[in-house]
């Protein structure tokens, strides 16, 4: 299977190749035959500038894969958050569960994310805003407003942009103020689940140095998941309220000098729907061979459905959008964000200096046992975090465009500090009965609070060999450390020196190929002392990764069409599993015991161990076409052959976290406690062997400056996992996705737009997590699901001036 995966990438890259330079020469013959008659055609795909490396370049002329998405695409797309990347991005899967997202990219999948054990959730996509990094991936949910473009770099980017773009980096770059102009616009929206949505967008132009632009949104809609306890103290899981506000302000006295502020505030005032899935729909369970004698049948009963505590429940889910709970649910966020850079532009080079602080407090309530059964008993049920980041890059970068050298570099630094809790019922009365009062968990306002420090200098120089030929070679240094309060984690740090060398060579004007090799990490940490004093390993290191690639760059059929290529060949080293172990709480002393008495006093952690390696190798293609005026096509490509590599393993005598699932066709043998479990030739999770897309607009003229754009955008998927655990629960079937949409620019100024998102309402399967057991005596496994949207619609009006 592997080498006829193998033998696939490299014939349907070549003949490509060779398909694209015969259709170019093929072009460039009718031009020139007909060049004394008429001018040759002007390209009709737009050309982008891309600032993937730091600084602004033509995006064919970068030797690696990007997406690059402009305002006008983004609106088309209906993307309001980075969610939607996934429909317009080949290779990349977005899975979710709690209210965070959870990227997927070439065989690299998020597992942690927020602020959670000891540490925040180190990132496997990096997530960039104006250059400042997004600390944790509930943060880069923030609303997609007034940003003007959208860069989605694929493979690993350590050397510009370092720790934690392991897989690749999502940049976004928002408008920014003008000098000349006083412009701004409003858009309204109403849609189903009593949606109503709104932004404003306001430049000011102050003086001829001086300008502000304020940019207003809130989005509110109802639960897609229907809470069916009624009356009851939970409303519809999974609504939406947010506000969104931005301003930033820019001064530039001359052309040598400019300064920029910049402010962000974000609210989330929503329904939780749990940290690792909101739905419970099986539970692995094994069973002595007979009553007493300590030895195991090896294989599992599979129990569909609710397991956690069925005799609590009263009524069974109806499906992933009709569910009973009874216990209140909550996901609160608000963050702040505050940003300085400074630009010089001397005759030796462009110097920016950019600093940002950041805060984040999060706190989330959610229905613990998963039903609608009884009072919920006495363990945790929610968190409360809360994060502060600091962070300072400075950036020197060549100016001289008639250098056949050009050259960037800098100085990083990342300070964060970081507070959380899991949230408990109080039993106040010492009946092992839970009360309504919400108490932190152990009576600790602070579990495992942290310091995670990095710095780290870079550099990256492009040199012109000849008129056809450069290549790329970069060097970044970065150091680690985090530091954790109390006696039971011992502090943690690491360095890592990371490289990327590159070769590109033009064909001709119009197509380029290119190589490279790069490397990348995502930092290390430890897990939450809890699960530690289970026999859990403190630490765990950074997880790393080589990438080799080969690409084309290329504009076809005089420009009419643009096709980018790339085949890839990663190897992930020392990745970590995402694990989960029982812990205990006396009920009276409020003290961990290690082992449960009964269901009614565990509680889950998660905690991580490094299990081996991952091997991905794949081919990704992206492609717009303009076949006759007015009609624009384009496609994406993902063909993807990634598995956990020999001798990936987790576990040991004290923690065997996956014992319920049973022998698995020897992945582990459950009677010999030092056996751990294999996920040897297993898939990571949202990792498809084939996913492609396809999207169609075509603008019709109605007269004057109105013209009406259909668009229809659709996705097919090859069958994945949603999590590493490849067991029949967890697995997503094939399927279609497809989105619709219609705009009305009635004029220069107004337009009305009408959409479907998910028009056949299929419920995906976005997260899937297999849990721990609920008591020591009964080993079993739980099956946790989250789901995506049902079927929405709705329409905007918009006015802009």
């Amino acid at each position: 299977m592997k080498a006829k995966f193998t033998r696939t990438l490299v014939h349907f890259a070549v003949t490509t190749a060779i398909t694209a330079t015969t259709m170019n020469a093929h072009s460039a013959e009718e031009a020139t035959s007909t060049q004394t008659q008429q001018q040759i055609k002007e390209p009709a795909i737009e050309r982008i500038a891309v600032t993937a490396n730091r600084r602004s370049q033509d995006l064919q002329e970068v030797s690696s894969s990007i997406t690059a998405l402009g305002e006008a695409d983004i609106a088309r797309a209906g993307i309001i958050d980075v969610t939607g990347l996934e429909q317009v991005v080949p290779g990349l899967r977005m899975g979710s569960s709690g209210g965070e997202v959870r990227p997927a990219m070439r065989g690299a999948r998020t597992n942690e994310v927020g602020v959670a054990g000891t540490g925040i959730a180190e990132q496997i996509v990096g997530i960039f805003q104006d250059g400042i990094y997004v600390p944790t991936t509930s943060s880069g949910l923030g609303a997609l407003v007034d940003v003007q473009r959208i860069e989605v770099l694929r493979g690993p980017q350590g050397t510009l942009y370092g720790r934690n773009t392991f897989a690749g980096s999502i940049n976004i770059i928002t408008n920014q103020p003008v000098f000349d102009d006083l412009l701004g616009s409003i858009k309204v929206e109403t849609g189903s689940y009593n949606r109503s949505a709104y932004e404003g967008i306001i430049n000011i132009p102050v003086s001829d140095t001086l300008a502000t632009r304020f940019v207003v949104a809130s989005d509110r809609h109802d639960g897609y998941i229907n809470n069916l306890v009624i009356p009851g103290p939970s409303d519809d899981l999974r609504e939406k309220n947010q506000f969104y506000m931005r301003n930033v302000t820019k001064w530039q006295p001359n052309d040598k000098f400019n300064a920029t502020v910049r402010f962000d505030y974000s609210r989330k005032n929503s329904n939780s729907e749990a940290i690792w899935g909101y739905q419970q729909i099986a539970g692995y369970q094994i069973s002595e061979t007979s009553p007493g004698s300590g030895i195991f049948d090896p294989n599992p009963t599979i129990t569909a459905g609710h397991i956690y505590q069925p005799s609590d429940t009263q009524h069974d889910d109806l499906g992933p959008y009709d569910v009973y709970r009874n216990s209140f649910s909550l996901d609160k966020q608000e963050s702040f964000s505050t940003t300085v850079a400074l630009e010089w532009y001397t005759d030796f080079a462009d110097i920016k200096w950019t600093t940002n602080y950041s805060t984040l407090n999060g706190k989330q309530y959610y229905d613990n046992d998963y039903s609608d059964g009884g009072i919920d008993f006495v363990g945790g049920f929610g968190r409360v975090d809360d994060q502060k980041t600091l962070s300072s890059e400075l950036q020197f970068a060549s100016n001289n465009d008639d250098s056949d050298f050009s050259w960037i570099g800098g100085l990083y630094y990342f300070d964060q500090e970081a507070d959380w809790s899991w949230l408990s019922h109080a039993d106040t009365t010492g009946d092992g009965v839970s009360d309504s009062v919400v108490v932190p968990s152990w009576g600790n306002p602070d579990y495992d609070p942290h310091t995670a420090k990095s710095i780290a200098a870079y550099g990256q120089l492009r040199y012109q060999i000849s008129e056809d030929l450069r290549i790329v070679g970069g060097l970044r240094v970065n150091q680690d450390d985090k530091t954790f309060t109390g006696d039971v984690i011992p502090d943690w740090d690491d360095s890592a020196m990371l490289y990327k060398a590159a070769a590109e060579y033009d064909i001709n004007k119009d197509i380029m190929v290119y190589a490279s090799v790069a490397t990348g990490y995502r930092t290390g940490g430890a897990n939450d002392s809890r699960v530690v004093a289970r026999g859990a390993d403190p630490l765990y290191d950074n997880e790393d990764v080589i990438s080799y690639e080969m690409g084309m760059k290329s504009y076809l059929l005089d420009g009419a069409m643009r096709l980018n290529i790339s085949v890839f060949m990663n190897k992930y080293e020392d990745v970590k599993a995402q694990l989960f172990a029982t812990s205990c709480n006396d009920t009276t002393t409020g003290d961990t015991v290690l082992e449960c008495v009964s269901a009614g006093t565990a509680t889950t952690f998660e905690y991580y161990e490094n299990g081996g390696d991952v091997e991905t190798k794949g081919l990704e293609a992206d492609l717009q076409w303009v076949p006759i005026d007015n009609l624009t096509l384009t496609g994406t490509l993902s063909l993807l052959d990634s598995e956990f590599a020999d001798g990936y393993a987790v576990g040991n005598e004290q923690l065997r976290p996956l014992l319920a699932l049973g022998n698995q066709g020897g992945r582990q043998d459950i009677n010999d406690n030092s056996s751990q479990f294999s996920f040897e030739g297993w898939r990571p999770a949202m990792a498809p062997e084939y996913s492609m897309g396809l999207s169609a607009r075509y603008e019709f003229s109605l007269g004057g400056d109105s013209y009406l754009v259909p668009y229809i955008q659709m996705n097919y998927l090859d069958d994945y996992y949603a999590f590493d655990t490849n067991i029949p629960e967890v697995r997503v079937d094939a399927h279609l996705m497809a989105d619709a949409r219609l705009t009305w620019f009635i004029n220069d100024s107004v337009q009305v737009e009408a959409y479907v998102k998910n028009i056949g309402d299929k419920a995906i399967l976005t997260r899937g997590v297999v849990h721990s057991q609920i008591v020591d005596g009964l080993p079993a496994n739980s099956v946790q699901a989250n789901w995506s949207n049902p079927r929405t619609w709705g329409a905007s009006l918009k006015y802009q001036f």
